[in-house]
């Protein structure tokens, strides 16, 4: 390989691997309400994103959802820690999380 060619690839990979994120956000909008349903509380290891993604999503379908389904589909997941380990965004700090001060 010559050098121009490597320069070429390497830029190349580069590139890809800078654009790679954008791609792996999950499209949760073609998924049904069993499916995501079933997806919360599986999440902790998820990206930021992708956690930003499936929560605007659900949210978005909780809204539309006729009162039947969000009894069926609210409330717990039969699959959550119950540790309370769940949406914990802005806790723990300082002055944050909205919990009664001392």
């Amino acid at each position: 390989m010559t050098h121009k060619m490597q320069k070429t690839a390497m830029i190349l990979a580069m590139a890809l691997m800078t654009a790679t994120p954008v791609w792996a956000v999950t499209d949760y909008s073609s998924m049904s309400n069993e499916e995501l349903s079933k997806m919360r509380g599986t999440m902790p290891g998820a990206s930021q994103e992708e956690r930003n993604a499936f929560s605007s999503e659900w949210q978005q379908r909780t809204q539309s959802m006729t009162t039947e389904e969000r009894q069926q589909y609210t409330g717990r997941p039969a699959n959550a820690t119950g540790d309370g380990s769940g949406k914990q965004q802005g806790m723990g700090q300082k002055g944050g999380g909205g919990g009664r001060q001392r």
